[in-house]
């Protein structure tokens, strides 16, 4: 492999980035990049400004190599949006377009769960987004709450799908087998090292979307070997009284999406095309109980506190798998 430390990014700017954005406070931080924001100099244009320390990567630079080759590569409004990128022998600088409403993931804690109007609002914006990326091949393979951003604070709004670091080109008709995710979302043809492909993405969005209806995932458990087992399964239910007043509609789409085959399963085209997302959906909550909600609030608590054991996690699922060609 060659030095990372060699000019490796086509088209960046091999100047420090603050000679053209002044940068401010820090906005979030990783193994081994931090985000900052960012405002240009000459046009005041606000930015999130991602530092990676190209020492740091070692192992990983083949990843962060493919995730910003994604990301050059893509342009559309419910994804993030790579605007330019600066490189120097220590540091690869991406500058991306800023976003100011926090992650889906907060705005479940925050609320328990959502009406299914809100929900089918968020979720369009995702199979819209999927419908574009799988067009051109890309693979996720990490949707979850935290990876969906909000443009604006506020009720509604733009959805955008971030974070390409496990995002890789699948050619048409190959398969992929790295295992690789974060467990409870998880397709379970990834879990069987079967080969998979685009499908696992909507899998993913068939979690998000049940958790969106009921504050909750609709597997579960501590010990990653039985929820393993529960995601293979593909078995599922809707608690009383938390799914009571989810139309029939709703749970039918969870359902095409959640499908264990995954030449089964619908595609992000079939999904938008799905009864539910052509409608008006209705703006009734479910009717889970406070206490559900709060018992909801302290398991995406402890999902907060594991998110460094998820990646982990995938790390070791990715030693255990072969690298497809």
């Amino acid at each position: 492999m060659a030095a990372f430390g060699a000019h490796l990014i086509k088209d960046a700017q091999h100047v420090p980035v603050g000679e053209v954005y002044t940068l401010g406070k820090q906005l979030g931080a990783g193994s081994f990049s931090k985000v900052y924001h960012g405002v240009h100099n000459i046009s005041g244009d606000e930015v999130a400004v991602k530092i990676i320390d190209k020492d740091a990567v070692g192992e990983k630079t083949h990843m962060l190599l493919t995730e910003v080759e994604i990301m050059q590569s893509i342009d559309h409004p419910n994804v993030i949006t790579l605007l330019e990128i600066f490189e120097t022998p220590s540091q690869l600088v991406l500058v991306m377009e800023l976003v100011s409403g926090g992650e889906l993931f907060e705005r479940i804690v925050q609320k328990g769960n959502l009406s299914e109007a809100e929900a089918a609002g968020i979720v369009r914006q995702i199979l819209q987004a999927l419908k574009y990326l799988h067009s051109r091949n890309v693979v996720h393979r990490d949707l979850k709450p935290e990876n969906l951003l909000f443009a604006k604070p506020g009720a509604g709004g733009v959805v955008k799908i971030a974070d390409f670091g496990l995002s890789t080109v699948c050619d048409d008709g190959s398969w992929l087998q790295t295992a690789c995710g974060t467990p409870g979302y998880v397709a379970p043809e990834i879990l069987k090292s079967s080969g998979y492909s685009t499908p696992v993405d909507l899998w993913s969005v068939g979690v998000i979307l049940y958790i969106l209806l009921c504050g909750f995932p609709p597997f579960y458990d501590e010990n990653l070997s039985v929820l393993f087992d529960q995601i293979m399964s593909g078995q599922f239910d809707y608690p009383s009284p938390y799914w009571d007043h989810v139309s029939d509609e709703a749970k039918d789409l969870i359902e095409a999406l959640l499908t264990v085959n995954p030449k089964t399963r619908l595609t992000a085209a079939e999904a938008l095309d799905h009864e539910w997302l052509a409608v008006d959906a209705p703006h009734t909550t479910s009717t889970g109980s406070q206490e559900a909600i709060i018992r909801y609030k302290q398991e995406f608590k402890k999902a907060i506190l594991a998110r460094l054991a998820v990646h982990k996690f995938a790390s070791s699922l990715a030693l255990l798998a072969q690298e497809a060609p």
